[in-house]
Order: structure tokens, then C-alpha cells, then sequence
């Protein structure tokens, strides 16, 4: 009789562990708009925990929009926009260490307080950070496209290293879907 409840628990617990790999938990993504200059993407990503998506402007070169959680939760304005100067880049990586010097050096233009770290998100991409005592501005070039998310709160509270962190993992979590390469898969 032991042997048998042993064998039914066992039985279970294996069960239990197919069970649990199997269910994969998808994860929903919003999607943001399309852009269509070199190359046709659609951009979507995993919002952050509580926050919702607002366009504000959507054009074939540029996509403008803000992510709002509530009086509570930092505000995101995102920018996304085509500049035919970086047509050939694919990642912020691939630009030599003169260039991006120069990109440090337009934001020290604009604000001669600002100070500036690199990160990287979760799968590599090079990510400017740019601190400024009011706002936390995070920059990187994607297939010719500069992306800016500009991090800020309403409230006096100051931007918090888990704030970056949530911008930093909506980043990785975003996505360039190439629309072309859809269209060729559905045939």
C-alpha cells in the first residue's frame, strides 16, 4: 500500500512539474505604432507594470508617445525618429567612440549639469543615460532610428534606480517587428 501512495505522489509531482512548464505565460504586448522608413516596422513592447500607452504623434519617420501610471508613477515620453545620418546602424554598439562622444556632447549643449553612464539592455544594446538632477533621459540608436525615453516625475520625488530599471527592461522588452518579412512568412 505504501509503495502504491509513493508511486500515485510521485506520479502527481511529475504531473505537477509538465503542468507548470507547460504553461507558458505570454506575455502581451501593446503595440505603439508603425514606422516606414528603412524597413517597415511595427514597434509594440511589454508595458511596465500599471502604465498605459498614449500616442501622440505617429508618422512613416517618427513616433512620439507617453506612458502614464498615475500622479504616483514617473511619466516616460518616448521618441522614436528615423535620422538618415545613422541609416547604417544597427545598433547604438556600432558607432565608434568619436560619434557617440559627439551624441554626449549635444546633450552637455542642452544642459551643462547633465552627466552620463552606460548601460546596456538585456540583450546588448548599448543605452546612454543621461542625469539631470530633474529627469533621467535614456538614449540609443536601433536600425537608423534614435530612441529617446525621457523619464521624469510630477511629484518632487527624484527619478530612483528602480525607475531606470523599469525604463531599462521596457526597453529590452521592445520590438521591431519587420512587417515585410510577416507578409512573406503568411504566404
Amino acid at each position: 500500500m505504501k509503495k502504491i501512495i509513493a508511486l500515485v505522489l510521485s506520479l502527481m509531482m511529475v504531473l505537477c512539474a509538465f503542468s507548470a512548464l507547460a504553461e507558458e505565460t505570454t506575455v502581451e504586448k501593446t503595440d505603439m505604432g508603425v514606422l516606414d522608413v528603412n524597413g517597415t516596422f511595427k514597434i509594440q513592447s511589454k508595458l511596465p507594470e500599471g502604465y498605459s500607452y498614449e500616442p501622440v504623434e505617429v508618422s512613416d519617420l517618427s513616433m512620439f508617445g507617453l506612458l502614464t501610471a498615475g500622479e504616483d508613477k514617473p511619466v516616460i515620453m518616448m521618441s522614436i525618429a528615423y535620422n538618415e545620418e545613422y541609416a547604417d546602424v544597427e545598433r547604438f554598439n556600432d558607432l565608434p567612440e568619436e560619434a557617440v562622444e559627439l551624441i554626449r556632447e549635444s546633450f552637455k549643449e542642452e544642459d551643462e549639469e547633465a552627466t552620463f553612464e552606460d548601460l546596456q539592455t538585456a540583450y546588448g544594446t548599448r543605452l546612454l543615460k543621461v542625469t539631470d538632477p530633474d529627469f533621467v533621459d535614456i538614449y540609443t540608436i536601433y536600425k537608423g532610428y534614435e530612441m529617446e525615453f525621457y523619464i521624469f516625475t510630477v511629484a518632487e520625488e527624484s527619478i530612483t534606480d528602480a525607475d531606470v530599471k523599469m525604463l531599462v527592461d521596457f526597453i529590452s522588452d521592445m520590438d521591431f517587428v519587420a512587417l515585410v518579412e510577416e507578409a512573406v512568412a503568411a504566404e
